[in-house]
């Protein structure tokens, strides 16, 4: 049964890869990561798993610019190039602590839409057994690369989400406030995946 799935999976995402052009590439590849994740028991594993593949399928700045809002351009290069890592961070820690171990799961994908000349959304969905989760990609072409940048999960923006918590704790408490806030994101992953 394994086995099938497994080959079944490999076909699903390499037509979706050729019917929907590049777009799709780096979200089935972040997919195929997240089922090695869910094979994985092992949060040290999940991370060094994730960490290269977030790398090369995300957009971790533009992630950063948007969260930040107007007050992206307030701070200095320094600071946006520690909140750029730490997106990352979080993207990784988020994701290795989010998922159950595997139990034939699997994603598909059913389609594209073009948002702008350079921006694209990629619909897929996450067939749990028991539930479908909606997951749509926002994706950017950078210089003909394709990144995600945001992930809309059952229709809430993940991206949203930060944008509104960040724009709150930089009134309150300045870029040095935002990152602690994202330091803490990444230590409550940390601590929630300790847990399970």
């Amino acid at each position: 049964m394994i086995r099938w799935f497994v080959t079944v999976l490999f076909f699903a995402f390499n037509l979706g890869s050729g019917a929907l052009a590049e777009p799709a590439t780096p979200v089935n590849k972040f997919h195929e990561g997240l089922i090695q994740v869910m094979r994985s028991t092992s949060y040290s594993d999940r991370l060094q798993l994730l960490a290269p593949i977030v790398e090369s399928t995300f957009d971790t700045t533009t992630v950063a610019r948007v969260a930040l809002g107007r007050n992206w351009r307030k701070i200095e290069d320094e600071q946006k190039a520690t909140i750029t890592s730490l997106m990352g961070e979080v993207i990784v820690t988020s994701y290795a602590s989010r998922f159950p171990i595997y139990s034939q799961q699997h994603f598909e994908v059913l389609g594209q839409k073009s948002i702008k000349s350079n921006r694209v959304i990629v619909r897929t969905q996450l067939h749990t057994g028991s539930e479908k989760v909606d997951l749509d990609y926002q994706l950017v072409d950078l210089g003909g690369q394709w990144k995600i940048f945001d992930v809309v999960a059952n229709g809430v923006s993940d991206l949203s989400l930060k944008r509104a918590t960040y724009s709150a704790t930089f009134e309150s408490g300045g870029v040095t406030g935002v990152i602690e806030e994202i330091r803490q994101t990444i230590k409550d992953n940390q601590d929630k995946a300790s847990v399970h």
